[in-house]
This record gives C-alpha cells, sequence and structure tokens, in this order.
C-alpha cells in the first residue's frame, strides 16, 4: 500500500500506522516457477546485468501485478476501486500512474548494471600515426623481439614492434617490455596477439592507462598485413584470464564454506539473511556482524519512534534491518513453510545507497575490501550519531593507541595517541612453526607453475602462524631513521614502541594476507592462522609517561613527507605508474615496499590513481595551526560565516580546495557547537573472547566471495553466506580476513 500523502509504502501488517487516507493497492501473484539449471549461456564477459555476464538479479517466478486503489475512512470502513472506475476523481488516477510509473529504490538498484570490462573509445583510433617502416607481421608463432617469451606478446599499432606485456602481480605475465617500449617512444596503442578475431581484439592504450577500444583496429593492422576477417583467437583475451583466475580458487572456498558438510539452516530471530545484489557480500558480512554482536545497535536504533523517523534515512533504514534481524517473521522459515512466491532474507538496496551516497566505489555495484567498507561505515554512522550523542554504537569499536618515540640522541620521549576503529596487522612468516617445509613447497610450486603442471590440492602446505607473533610485533621496538628530534633540531634516530592506551568492548582485527615474494611480486599468502578463543591483551597497554621520563620540547615544524625514492622505484619496476608509486609510497609514510604494495592493490580503481601527487602542508608538533585570514576570507565571500570556515580550513590544514570540499561534504556538520563534545572512550581490561570473523575468498580484495561466522547466544558457530544461514561444523578460524573479539 502506497499512501498518497507521504508516498511511504506499507504492508497488510502494518498498514494502522499510515497517517493517509487514500492508497495504491498492489498485489503481486506468483503464476508459475521457472526451474533452476545450469547457465544458459558461457560466462565469457566479467559484468553483471549484461549480455555475456553474470544474471544477479535473475527472477525465480513468474509475476502477475495488479493494481487497484484503496480507501479508508475515518469510521474504519474501507473500500477497494479498479484503477478504469468510473467513479474515480482524475487527479486520483494520474497519481496512482505516476506512482506505478516511479521505480522504486529496489528496480533502480536491480536496472544497474556493471561491466568489470567496460571499454571507452581511444582518443587515438582516428588519430595515430603509423609508421611506412615496411613491417609485416606473419600469422605466427611470434617472439618478444626483447627476450624469448612467447605468450602475453602486444604489437605496437604504430610500428609493428611485438613485445611482451606487463609482469602481473602474482610474477607471471611478460617482462615489461611492451610498457618500457611506450616510455621510450610514447607510441599509445597495442594490440594483444592472439585475441584478434572478426569482432575487434584486445587494445590497450598506455597514454589512457587502460583497456580500449580502437574503432579503426581493422586498419591499422592491415597496415602490417594482418586481415581482421581472417583472424581466429589462439590466446586468451584479458577478461578470460581474469575470469578464470577468480573461479580457480576451488580449496580456499570449500575450506571456507565447508563443502561436503551438511550444514544445518537455522531460521528466526538472530538468523536473517542477507540477500546478495550482485557483489554486496562484503557489505552484507559486515552489517551482520554489527547488528549481531554490537549490544548498543538494538538499543539505539529500536528506540525511534516510527512516527517521527524518515523510513528512507540512514537511522531509518538501519532501525529496519535491526528490527527484522529480531523479527524475521516470514523472512527467515524453514522451506517447507515459505509461501510460494515469497524468499528468505531480506535486500538491504536503500540502506546500500544511502551508505554509498556519494562514494565512487561504495555507490558502484563492483566488489570492495569489507575492511574498507568498515570503517566508511563507522565514518558515516560517527557523522550520524553526533546529532544524538547519548548513546554511540561506535563507542564500542573506538580505542586509542599510544605511540612512544625515544630520541636516541637526547634519550627525550615523545607520547602521541591515535584514534582507532580496527587494528591492522601484519602476518610474520618467518615465525611460522613449519616454515622449513612451507617455504619448500614454495619453492616447488613456483617451479610447477612455471612447467605449466597441475598442483594438487592435497600436496600444498600453508604457513601455520600463531595470531600471538602477529601481535608481537605491534610492541617490538621499531627504528625511525631521520627523526628530526626537536631537542638537538638535528635528524637523528628514534625508536617506536606502540601500546593500547584504552581497550574497547569490541576488538576487531584485520590481518594483513598480502606480502611480497623474492621478486618483489605481490601475492596473496596461504597461511592458516592459529587464532585463540581467548586474547589476554593487558602486557599490551600503555603506562604513559613514567617517573624519570623527560619529554620532548614542542619542536618546529616538522620537514614535508617526501616519498621514498628507492620505494617508488621499486613498484615501478613491477609496472605501476610513477604518480601511483609516489603516492603509495607517500600515504604508507615510507613504512616499506609492503606496505606501498597493499596500498596500491586496494586503490587500483581510484580514478585519480595516476594524478599528480599533492603534498600536505607540514604540521606544527604544537597543535593545529591557526586557520588562514585570507582564506577565511575566501570562504566567507561564498556565504559562509566565520566560525565555519575557520572549522574547515582547521580540519584541512588550511588548504583552501580543501576545505571548501569538506564543506559541502559536511555540511550537517556546520551548525554544530565549537567546542565539540568529545565521547569518553570505554576502557576495562584487555580480556577479550573471538565473537566473530569475516572470510574472504578469492585472489585480492576486489574480487572473490565474503562471508562471516558469528557465536550466537547457544554457543554456537552460524555460518553467514548472504541469505544462507547454517550452523558451522568446522569454524575456518584459520583463514579469516577479520577477526571481532568482545571483551569479557
Amino acid at each position: 500500500f502506497v499512501d498518497f500523502s507521504t508516498y511511504f509504502g506499507y504492508c497488510q501488517q502494518h498498514l494502522d500506522k499510515a497517517e493517509g487516507r487514500v492508497f495504491l493497492k498492489h498485489i503481486r501473484e506468483v503464476k508459475e516457477r521457472v526451474e533452476e539449471g545450469p547457465p544458459a549461456t558461457k560466462i565469457t564477459r566479467l559484468a553483471i546485468g549484461v549480455e555475456g555476464g553474470f544474471d544477479a538479479n535473475k527472477d525465480q517466478f513468474e509475476y502477475e501485478d495488479r493494481y487497484s486503489v484503496h480507501i479508508r475512512t475515518v469510521e474504519g470502513s474501507q473500500q477497494d476501486l479498479e484503477l478504469t472506475c468510473a467513479t474515480l476523481p482524475e487527479i486520483v488516477r494520474q497519481t496512482a500512474d505516476k506512482v506505478i510509473a516511479f521505480a522504486s529504490a529496489g528496480q533502480q538498484e536491480d536496472n544497474k548494471q556493471w561491466e568489470g570490462d567496460v571499454r571507452k573509445n581511444s582518443k587515438h583510433s582516428e588519430t595515430l600515426k603509423q609508421l611506412d617502416n615496411g613491417v609485416k607481421v606473419p600469422p605466427g608463432p611470434w617472439k618478444c623481439s626483447k627476450c624469448d617469451k612467447t605468450d602475453n606478446l602486444w604489437m605496437n599499432l604504430t610500428c609493428g614492434t611485438i613485445l611482451c606485456g606487463r609482469r602481473y602481480y602474482d610474477g607471471s605475465g611478460g617482462n615489461n617490455h611492451a610498457p618500457e617500449y611506450y616510455e621510450e617512444t610514447k607510441y599509445p596503442l597495442a594490440v594483444k596477439l592472439g585475441t584478434i578475431t572478426p569482432q575487434g581484439g584486445d587494445v590497450y592504450s598506455y597514454d589512457e592507462d587502460d583497456m580500449v577500444v580502437d574503432t579503426q583496429l581493422a586498419k591499422h593492422l592491415k597496415h602490417f598485413g594482418i586481415d581482421m576477417m581472417a583472424c581466429v583467437q589462439t590466446d586468451k583475451t584479458m577478461n578470460e584470464l581474469e575470469i578464470a583466475a577468480n573461479m580457480n580458487l576451488k580449496l580456499e572456498y570449500d575450506n571456507i564454506l565447508e563443502s561436503g558438510v551438511a550444514l544445518e539452516p537455522v531460521f528466526g530471530a538472530g538468523y536473517l539473511g542477507l540477500i546478495n545484489m550482485g557483489n554486496t557480500c562484503y557489505m552484507n558480512s559486515i552489517l551482520q556482524v554489527m547488528v549481531n554482536c554490537l549490544s548498543k545497535m538494538p538499543n539505539r536504533y529500536l528506540s525511534y519512534n516510527l512516527q517521527n523517523i524518515d523510513p528512507e534515512s540512514l537511522p531509518g533504514r538501519l532501525r529496519a534491518l535491526v528490527y527484522y534481524s529480531q523479527n524475521p517473521g516470514h523472512y527467515s522459515i524453514a522451506p517447507d513453510k515459505l509461501e510460494r512466491g515469497h524468499e528468505n532474507g531480506i535486500r538491504p538496496r536503500l540502506l546500500k545507497s544511502i551508505i554509498g551516497a556519494g562514494h565512487q566505489e561504495f555507490s558502484s555495484s563492483r566488489q570492495q575490501d569489507a575492511h574498507e567498507y568498515f570503517l566508511h561505515l563507522i565514518s558515516i554512522l560517527e557523522r550520524e550519531e553526533r546529532k544524538t550523542p547519548t548513546l554511540q554504537c561506535t563507542d564500542e569499536l573506538r580505542f586509542e593507541l599510544e605511540d612512544r618515540i625515544q630520541c636516541n640522541s637526547s634519550k627525550k620521549v615523545l607520547y602521541k595517541t591515535r584514534k582507532e576503529y580496527c587494528l591492522s596487522l601484519g602476518i610474520p612468516l618467518e615465525a611460522a612453526t613449519n616454515f622449513a617445509a612451507a617455504s619448500e613447497w614454495e619453492t616447488k610450486k613456483a617451479k610447477l607453475e612455471e612447467s605449466g603442471e597441475k598442483i594438487k590440492a592435497e600436496d600444498c602446505i600453508n604457513y601455520k602462524v600463531d595470531m600471538q607473533d602477529c601481535l608481537k610485533k605491534l610492541s617490538l621496538p621499531e627504528t625511525i631513521s631521520d627523526f628530526l628530534s626537536s631537542a638537538t633540531n638535528q635528524k637523528t634516530t628514534a625508536n617506536k614502541t606502540t601500546g593500547f592506551k584504552t581497550f574497547p568492548n569490541f576488538l576487531m582485527f584485520q590481518m594483513r594476507r598480502f606480502t611480497l615474494t623474492a621478486n618483489w611480486q605481490p601475492k596473496k599468502l596461504d597461511v592458516l592462522l592459529n587464532v585463540p578463543d581467548e586474547l589476554d591483551l593487558e602486557h599490551l597497554r600503555s603506562s604513559g609517561l613514567q617517573q624519570g621520563e623527560v619529554e620532548l620540547p614542542e619542536g618546529p615544524i616538522e620537514a614535508p613527507l617526501e616519498p621514498d625514492p628507492t620505494i617508488v622505484e621499486n613498484l615501478m619496476n613491477m609496472g605501476f605508474g610513477f604518480e601511483s608509486c609516489r603516492k603509495a609510497a607517500y600515504h604508507t609514510k615510507n613504512a616499506g615496499l609492503e606496505q606501498a604494495m597493499e596500498w596500491i592493490l586496494t586503490h587500483m580503481d581510484d580514478p585519480d590513481l595516476n594524478s599528480p601527487l599533492v603534498i600536505e602542508q607540514p604540521k606544527s608538533s604544537s597543535g593545529p595551526a591557526a586557520a588562514d585570514a585570507e582564506a577565511i576570507q575566501m570562504l566567507c565571500a561564498m556565504g559562509f560565516t566565520e566560525k565555519q570556515a575557520e572549522k574547515a580550513l582547521q580540519k584541512c590544514d588550511n588548504n583552501l580546495e580543501r576545505a571548501a570540499d569538506w564543506i559541502f561534504s559536511h555540511a550537517d556538520e556546520l551548525n554544530e557547537e565549537e567546542e565539540e563534545v568529545i565521547p569518553t572512550l570505554p576502557d576495562g581490561p584487555g580480556r577479550y573472547r573471538l565473537r566473530a570473523f569475516i572470510s574472504h575468498m578469492g585472489s585480492s580484495t576486489a574480487c572473490g566471495h565474503y562471508v562471516c561466522h558469528i557465536k550466537d547466544s547457544q554457543g554456537r558457530w552460524v555460518l553467514y553466506n548472504d541469505e544462507k544461514v547454517a550452523v558451522s561444523v568446522t569454524p575456518p578460524k584459520d583463514r579469516a580476513y577479520m577477526y571481532l573479539y568482545e571483551r569479557y
């Protein structure tokens, strides 16, 4: 029922909550079930909702929709009128037609298509200059003109030179001769040999740094004696390689999803499934953990009055999610009791749209990193909860780390605290209990892959690392080189250690499961973690300034951070662009090649990845700088108050352009009191029990699949795999990506 006075929708059960008297009544009748079977067509494109791609939203039923106008009188009587009724006022009929024609939030999401391989026409297609050098390319075999590679070969469309392509993240692929040739010649377009067919071929534009469509490919190939209409495919396209990489993970999937074991489905309160709307498993897993574990979530969002809350707002959508999680009704019942045409689970479409609004990645239909989404969701919740700060759910996850930095010249110390919501831990392979055997297997596996031999799953040997060894790295002293000491005003070295200043009610960990091979190539670690059910972290508590310690004086302005040229050079040797390498080093504060590689892998889809790096102005160690008077005047000229302009500039280190962007993206914060209320962080014993974990299956966090396991009130581990919810028999704690511990 759609209320004509508010345009809110209601089901039959909650119709009495509506304010209006006139509604559009929509009945959907199930006509016939469509039998499930194998895909009608082969998956040939890394895409959703387009021909050749995955059909994530295919209906399992055929439906017939019927509409009428439902009228409630003040006395309580009800009447339904057909839209064709002669006595129906014209204004009511027109309103009904508009409501029917308007796409709902769910339909709009369904209509979204995502193509991982969408390609634009190259700007060089019409203007490409080809050399009259007499080169004619034979039909094969081909070889790189600079090495012995005979696969992954690309022909430059300007001069006809054949060269091997980029070295892939796992060490396979080419030797980077094609991209290096572009740096020498600036000839922009190359086609992958073996992918050419009458329909086209894989064309890469080094200038545009993307796969493109060459609208004049037939003409360009003919210049070198190649008849495109007579070509047949002899090598895998880039799309086929990516699809194969994402499907070649059966062992990991089987272990995490407990394949081969009859898992008992569970239904009812706490076991509501969330339907995957096409690459939304990362969101489903994070929401399940937060809604089912954080005690303040139901306390806050169920306290909202239905009559006073906007159902299309973030609190409105979270209230609905929390409510249905605790009262799932017909959304979580046994299949034999499921009404025809209904399905278990709900689709949090509008919630996805609200959380992802304005964010280029989270508003898309692409797969995302669950860890990054978790931090984004926290920032959104924080902003919303500031409006009513009496009960903040994010408090349960917030904690402070304290860095102790000791100048090795003066022996004076500096204590710095930082707010965190998730502790990211590296995995020290050298601490593996089976380091020798696992390392030997890695060497053997590399030889098998090089020779093209099949690798048997039963032969694989995973590194076995204890989580306590990951935590030890947190407290081990770290040497800081080129430390500018405020005591001596000279550069020296310093030692840094980190500890917990506060312990949260719930402690989230992210395990950095990516590392670099001996060839400086990133790869996902095949590691099994020994994860304890209980953790005692009191020994990691920071003690603060101790008696006898002397603090470093407030120092001069720190020198601006410059990207480490060694890190930049190593990344460029792997085939990444100059500016993206500088950004990776800069944003990881030159922490090392591994951290820079992890940053660049998680930002591969950023549209400005290869734009010039903007180095922020240095900050004074004495605190935030005063807002620049001239910049305040410029912002005031745009219509903002002096206090609003000053606040924005202080948030953005006096960067005028960033401050203007901040104002428009934080409009809800502009009228907040100048003295911001800083919530008291929860603190208590650092003793925890494992409550939930999120697992990732795939070659990178930008692809694959996420699921989560949560311990329920009965002490059972429950698997939440989108809409499928079942009791876990052998929970794969050793393979998870994120862990949530609860204080006890």
